[in-house]
């Protein structure tokens, strides 16, 4: 990237331009009227993983630290995990905060909402550090604000935040790198680790490497901007250490978010979807599913699997393009390699399983490994597109030759669009090549519908570059012209991308549905304090309701079948793992060999699991008494009447390892004996008699971190916690530290001698107390600086 004229003074205070705040409100003007559908009503984001993930991790943290508790421990995934592990629980993220004093979702919102400003000045400041026009800078600043995939992260909160937050720290990281002060490596590492604390750890690393990459390309010494991009990586993991080290800690124990390079190149960007950066997402329906149709995903495009796509638009824009390939050329070659190299490699790993790179960067480096899903990649290769489109500006307002070679190349871009539409209205050649191709048995309207939307979205896209055309030429000075060419960005943007954003009702977070008021039942009447489910849905018939669309019957249904996570708004677990930060053990059983996992999960404290009425019924064998109906979704909740509590005392069977634990799980007359599988290790607990053993189990204390049961047992036993064992906990049996060990492949258990004992088990997040002990030294340490500094150089203030 190029340096900017002249190197900026230290410490000297600037008053704001009134044009900087006419940018700000722009920014956020743009934003309510793009978004007016949710800033304009109570509706909430309500799509996917903003039910399934977002809303319950949200809830469960605002209600933690409201009773005056800090959440480590989180019950209701997988039989329990690390709540900070998770990452994607962002747990010391300041959104959090809004929780605290607005409802789930309507901070859920406002915290969406606060991304677009974000990322469009984030942008705007990064490129006027190098003298690129405001009018290019916002135009970029709007090209990545309102691009396809940020739009449709609107669903997936910690993508978005980490998205929206990476032009900014890179703005504080370069301005560190020409003037280093300890207030601006303040700043600029709060914005790196502003990334990892959104909970993306893909877009951490990707911000490190792209503070490396700003060392390398500007201008000055190369040795003081890299040692410099150095500190300030170590600076940022500072301050990010309470949450980098609890998630280093998940993957330390062997539980990564990818267990195979298959499952690491799971929604690779398809490159018959590279189009979409020009043509929009033309494959999607705005009117009903606001989205690709699971039915054309399937047969056409390779997701690794999944039936819906990552990201429903790519749409970046011609007029971006146009501008972008103008930048390009304006670039000095040094400095030009280094950033096509960058930003061509993170297009060729989003396409993931389509090329072999992704694969071998899986095999050299183990880092890697935990990364999965390729397509989350394109934030990147879009904003690179859209500062590439700020250099463009900047280049042909400097140079009315480059600006009309600039207009030739929009309309030559505009004759090829307009010949693919034609050729494909009037000959199908896309429809054939690509449609038929991957989809013999196509239906004939569905066909007709892709290549009527696949023509059209050319034709559109013709007419935006040939709008660039005559636009380009005395753009300099020309504020119309400036105007016209934002309209273009913003209006293709509007009117492809805003139709892909999901709203739904704030209801649905708070109003339980059937099957969760007939658990909550039981639990009352058990005393269950964490009850368990399990959903075993895999296809069904989505009901249509009248007044409400299509997304709104696929949320009604997911809570309705009690799909993961969404019973813990209402204090229910989920049998099966949803989130990454999942123990090992129960990640292996579940990941390789599903069908043992669900015959074993009444062994786990599983009591109820949810079916279809029409699977149900064609089941031979019942697999338990229904217990409740819901008739309007058809669905059917059965209990398993063997399940076994939460908590219970049993003879142990010392085992070796898991195998041969799975192979005693495996005998029926062993899952229904007062036994368990034990990994004892080198110190064998005493044999067991054989008469039958007696006792009671009592709760005393049951917090999430914080477990005390008063045990009695007629002869040396175990007591076996039916929660997942994972790194963190501590045992000790009346006030003395003991093991806690495996049982049962996934559990706990603490050896209890006959009598009457306690039990304490204490939870501490793996991690967090080192890494705020290291965030504590950072920030100490830049303020102590910066004191310094300031005294020494007082007129620097």
């Amino acid at each position: 990237m190029p340096p900017p004229a002249s190197p900026e003074p230290a410490g000297v205070r600037v008053p704001i331009p009134r044009s900087t705040w006419a940018v700000v409100a722009g920014a956020l003007g743009i934003t309510c009227l793009f978004f007016y559908r949710a800033v304009f009503s109570a509706q909430v984001f309500i799509a996917r993983d903003m039910l399934l993930v977002y809303a319950p991790l949200r809830r469960y943290w605002a209600q933690r630290v409201l009773g005056g508790d800090f959440p480590g421990w989180y019950p209701f995934d997988g039989l329990g995990q690390s709540f900070a592990g998770i990452m994607l629980s962002a747990p010391f993220h300041p959104s959090q905060l809004l929780g605290l004093v607005f409802s789930t979702g309507v901070a859920m919102k406002l915290t969406v909402l606060a991304c677009p400003p974000l990322a469009l000045l984030g942008t705007y400041a990064l490129l006027r550090l190098y003298e690129v026009p405001r009018g290019g800078a916002f135009f970029a600043g709007l090209a990545f604000a309102f691009s396809g995939h940020l739009v449709s992260l609107t669903n997936n909160l910690a993508y978005l935040m980490a998205a929206a937050t990476l032009p900014a720290a890179l703005w504080a990281a370069e301005r560190f790198l020409r003037v280093a002060t300890p207030a601006r490596a303040a700043v600029a590492a709060s914005g790196v680790a502003g990334v990892l604390l959104a909970g993306d750890t893909w877009s951490y690393a990707f911000a490190n490497a792209f503070v490396l990459l700003l060392a390398v390309t500007g201008q000055g010494g190369l040795r003081a901007r890299g040692l410099r991009a150095l500190g300030l990586v170590a600076m940022g993991a500072g301050l990010a250490a309470p949450q980098l080290f609890a998630g280093m800690a998940v993957f330390a124990h062997g539980a990564p978010g990818a267990s195979s390079l298959e499952d690491a190149q799971r929604w690779s960007l398809d490159p018959w979807r590279l189009p979409e950066l020009l043509l929009g997402p033309y494959l999607a329906n705005p009117v009903v599913e606001r989205a690709v149709p699971e039915e054309w995903v399937k047969p056409l495009l390779s997701t690794g699997g999944f039936s819906t796509l990552w990201t429903d638009s790519a749409l970046v824009g011609v007029p971006v393009l146009v501008l972008a390939v103008a930048g390009l050329m304006s670039i000095p070659w040094r400095r030009w390699a280094p950033f096509a190299a960058v930003w061509g490699l993170v297009l060729l790993l989003a396409l993931g399983a389509a090329l072999p790179v992704y694969g071998w960067l899986h095999d050299v480096l183990p880092l890697w490994r935990p990364f999965r899903y390729p397509e989350k990649l394109v934030a990147h290769l879009t904003l690179g597109l859209a500062l590439l489109a700020g250099f463009g500006w900047k280049a042909l307002v400097s140079s009315e030759p480059r600006a009309r070679r600039a207009a030739w190349v929009a309309g030559g871009m505009s004759m090829g669009l307009l010949a693919v539409a034609l050729a494909e209205r009037l000959g199908a050649v896309w429809s054939s090549a690509f449609v038929v191709a991957r989809w013999p048995q196509v239906p004939a309207e569905t066909l007709q519908t892709l290549s009527q939307a696949f023509s059209d979205a050319g034709f559109i896209a013709a007419g935006l570059a040939l709008g660039c055309a005559l636009v380009l030429p005395g753009l300099a000075g020309s504020s119309p012209r400036a105007g016209v060419l934002m309209a273009l960005q913003l209006g293709a943007a509007f009117t492809l991308n805003e139709p892909l954003y999901i709203l739904g009702s704030e209801e649905l977070l708070d109003s339980p549905p059937t099957l969760v008021e007939a658990v909550r039942e039981h639990a009352a009447r058990t005393g269950d304090s964490t009850p368990r489910v399990s959903s075993r849905l895999t296809r069904f018939q989505l009901p249509r309701f009248e007044g409400f669309e299509f997304q709104d019957s696929v949320a009604l249904m997911a809570r309705a079948a009690l799909m993961p996570d969404t019973p813990a708004l209402w204090h229910i677990g989920a049998a099966g793992a949803y989130l990454p930060a999942v123990s090992a053990r129960v990640k292996g059983l579940q990941m390789d060999d599903p069908a043992r996992f669900t015959r074993l999960e009444p062994l786990y404290g599983v009591r109820f699991s949810v079916y279809t009425s029409a699977s149900h019924a064609g089941m031979g064998p019942r697999p338990a008494r229904v217990f409740a109906r819901d008739e309007v979704f058809e669905l059917v909740l059965v209990e398993h009447a063997e399940a076994l509590p939460r908590l219970f005392i049993a003879k142990p069977r010392c085992v070796s390892d898991e195998k041969a634990a799975l192979g005693l799980l495996d005998t029926e007359d062993f899952r229904r004996g007062a036994r368990a599988a034990v990994e004892c290790g080198s110190e064998p607990l005493p044999a067991s008699s054989d008469a039958p053993l007696t006792g009671r189990v009592l709760i005393e204390r049951d917090t999430p971190e914080h477990l005390v049961v008063s045990v009695e047992s007629s002869e040396d036993a175990v007591l076996i916690v039916n929660d997942a064992f994972q790194a963190g906990w501590s045992a000790s049996v009346d006030g003395e530290p003991t093991r806690l060990l495996p049982a049962n492949v996934a559990v706990r258990a603490v050896a209890v001698p006959s009598g009457r004992h306690q039990v304490v088990l204490r939870y501490r997040i793996p991690g967090v107390m080192p890494g705020l002990l290291l965030w504590g030294v950072t920030l100490v340490g830049l303020a102590l600086a910066e004191g310094w500094r300031r005294r020494r150089s007082p007129a620097l203030r």
